[in-house]
Formats: structure tokens, C-alpha cells, sequence
């Protein structure tokens, strides 16, 4: 009985986030934005120069996502859901990638799309059980997988191929959450509205 008691309870909360925090679809949106940054300079700037535009505007993917949250009126951070902090946690561990970042940025500065194309693919994992959400495992697979063709395909390309890939990938993840989000919150709000009939 406890057990379902607290499967109940984490459904509760995860539904409850997910409605809140629409599956985390602004982040999408700001990551189309660094992605097109990163794709326009790789057609115009020099790459010993995108190599620490890469490094630095990574850092300013989740200000940004936080940014468009306010704007498309999506509670993003939603920090009095417990699952929020996991879901905080698991987008922190990228912060612990910097020290590979910076040294694949000095070793081997062509890598730089294809290492940040992965490893950024890779940290959304967990958000498939964070959410339950489908559109994550597309937004890993599709992610790792478009950066390791390239990047093992035309590496000589990366710069241009990789951003530019990803800005599709992301566009569908964006498109998939949103439609995850709408009806998820539509259960919520009717699932809201009969407990506050039922009391």
C-alpha cells in the first residue's frame, strides 16, 4: 500500500512539473538561439575564434532558457517541486564537463562542435523519467547521433554541419515538448478542477 501510495505521489509531482514547467521546452528555444549563433559564426568568423565563442555561450544556454521561460509566461524553474532540484542537478553536471571542454578547445579545437554537440545530447537523458516524455529519448538519440556522423564523417566541417543539424533536431524536440506540455497540462487543470469540486 505505501508503495503505491508513493508512486502515486511521484506521479502527482511529475505531473505537476511537467504542467509547470512545460516539459522544459524554453531551454529548447534557447538552444535553437545558441545553436544559430554558433552555425552564422561558423560561416563568417574565424574558428580560433568560435572555439571560445563555443566555450563561453554554452554558459549562456540555461540564463537564456530561464529568460524565454519568463517570456512564454512558463514557470521553468518551478523550485517547490522536489523534482525540479533533481532535474537541476542533472543539467548542473555539465558544469563538470568544462575542465574536457577546455582541454579538447586546446588539444584539438576542430572536436569543439562535435564534443559540445554530445555531450549536451547526452545530459537530457535523464529528463525521459524527470517528465516522461518521449520527445527526450528523440532529442538524445537524434543529438548524439547527428554530431558523431558529422563529427566522424567531416570533421574538416563541423563547424558549419553540426550547429545547423542541431537546430533541426532541437526544432522537433521544441515542437514534440510543446505538444507533450499542452496535454499534460490539460489533465492537470481538469485533475485540479475535480479536487477542488471533490473538497
Amino acid at each position: 500500500m505505501k508503495q503505491n501510495v508513493s508512486h502515486l505521489n511521484f506521479e502527482k509531482l511529475r505531473m505537476e512539473l511537467s504542467a509547470e514547467a512545460g516539459k522544459g521546452y524554453p531551454m529548447f528555444i534557447a538552444g535553437i538561439i545558441f545553436w544559430l549563433m554558433m552555425g552564422v559564426g561558423g560561416l563568417f568568423v574565424p574558428q580560433h575564434i568560435m572555439v571560445w565563442v563555443y566555450l563561453f555561450g554554452i554558459g549562456l544556454v540555461l540564463p537564456l532558457g530561464i529568460l524565454v521561460s519568463k517570456v512564454v509566461h512558463v514557470n521553468f524553474l518551478a523550485t517547490h517541486n522536489p523534482l525540479s532540484t533533481i532535474g537541476g542537478l542533472v543539467g548542473g553536471i555539465q558544469i563538470f564537463f568544462a575542465p574536457i571542454i577546455i582541454l579538447i578547445a586546446y588539444q584539438q579545437p576542430d572536436w569543439i562542435p562535435f564534443v559540445v554537440g554530445v555531450l549536451t545530447g547526452a545530459h537530457f537523458l535523464p529528463y525521459v523519467a524527470i517528465y516522461k516524455s518521449k520527445g527526450y529519448i528523440f532529442q538524445t538519440v537524434a543529438t548524439v547521433l547527428a554530431a558523431s556522423v558529422i563529427g566522424f564523417g567531416w570533421m574538416d566541417q563541423a563547424y558549419l554541419l553540426i550547429p545547423f543539424s542541431l537546430i533541426i533536431v532541437y526544432s522537433i524536440t521544441l515542437v514534440w515538448l510543446m505538444k507533450e506540455a499542452k496535454v499534460v497540462k490539460e489533465k492537470w487543470t481538469a485533475a485540479e478542477k475535480e479536487n477542488s469540486i471533490t473538497m
